[in-house]
């Protein structure tokens, strides 16, 4: 009788494993059934906050379903991070990351207590913003090529502006800076806005500025456009080349911006996010809009987003090394 009450208990094991089965199935079919939540981990009214705001309302659209943007700040962006890191992983909670918190933030410090990678799942990248590299007019620089002569016969004597150690503007100076094999002198700042005044005066020789604080001193005349660092031509600025076209093949900086996942939330729940992210970013409106806020659309979805990810760990905690930039 033993091997009776084996084969009905193995049958009954059998039948509840397939009824969990069935049970998560439907689940992740009828996903998403609830309001998602989508961390912002900085404050209302930034520049990032700003461009959730636009694209949130076509993607619920898209998803179906209701999507709740909720600012949780702190340290650079970390507290909210590690909030969805520690988030169950049943596709309702998702992080609006960035470069900050997905790969300077981690490249800097190992006492963070989420890994990018082995702690989330990309979605896809939603937009980026380049760097455009300026100069005071009245410096008379008429070209990058003209600055890099000029840096080269005064090392460590030029300055550049930028928000701090940690921040991607001095980054991407720290890039340039060693592929163009010039010494330049960092000057922090705590306002975009009084870098912007010392740069346009002279006081700052160069800087690597998003778009916004500068794009009207440029359209005035008083600031030069030297370069933007993104792979492509700006269709706001296409007159004004790319540091890679300049003679440095591959340079890219960007400020980038993309939705994760806590590690563990389904495949097929990713592919519904990720394919409602596209269609949404398709829309022309919306493209319209982050443009207007001197974004770029991107096209990665959430396997493209993946290796990005990792070649952008891979670039700038290799560039954070050798420059030896720390934490603030």
């Amino acid at each position: 009788m033993n091997w009776v009450h084996n084969i009905f208990g193995k049958t009954c094991l059998i039948s509840i494993l397939g009824m969990m089965m069935n049970h998560s199935l439907n689940a992740q079919e009828l996903w998403p059934n609830k309001p998602i939540k989508l961390i912002l981990p900085f404050q209302a009214g930034s520049a990032i906050d700003n461009a959730a705001r636009v694209l949130a309302p076509k993607l619920a659209m898209n998803l179906h379903q209701s999507l709740i943007i909720e600012n949780k700040t702190g340290a650079s962006g970390l507290i909210g991070t590690e909030a969805v890191a520690r988030s169950p992983s049943d596709g309702y909670t998702f992080l609006w990351g960035t470069t900050s918190t997905q790969v300077v933030g981690p490249s800097l410090s190992s006492n963070i207590s989420y890994d990018p990678l082995k702690d989330f799942s990309s979605v896809g990248l939603v937009a980026f913003s380049p760097y455009i590299l300026v100069s005071a007019s009245k410096l008379g620089y008429k070209d990058l090529a003209e600055f890099i002569s000029d840096a080269k016969l005064k090392p460590a004597r030029l300055t550049y502006a930028s928000a701090g150690n940690s921040s991607m503007a001095n980054l991407a100076a720290q890039l340039f800076s060693s592929s163009a094999q010039v010494q330049l002198v960092h000057i922090p700042y705590k306002s975009s806005a009084q870098s912007v005044t010392d740069t346009l005066s002279g006081t700052i020789a160069i800087q690597f500025s998003t778009f916004s604080p500068v794009i009207a001193h440029i359209k005035s005349g008083n600031l030069k456009p030297l370069a933007v660092t993104s792979k492509n031509r700006l269709s706001l600025m296409p007159d004004v080349p790319t540091v890679a076209e300049l003679g440095f093949p591959g340079f890219e900086a960007i400020l980038w911006m993309g939705i994760f996942a806590p590690q563990g939330v389904p495949n097929d729940i990713l592919d519904k996010f990720s394919n409602a992210l596209t269609a949404s970013l398709k829309d022309p409106e919306i493209t319209k809009q982050l443009q207007n806020q001197g974004l770029q659309i991107s096209n990665l979805n959430r396997i493209g987003m993946d290796k990005f990810l990792r070649s952008e760990i891979n670039k700038w905690s290799q560039v954070i090394k050798t420059s030896g930039i720390v934490a603030e």
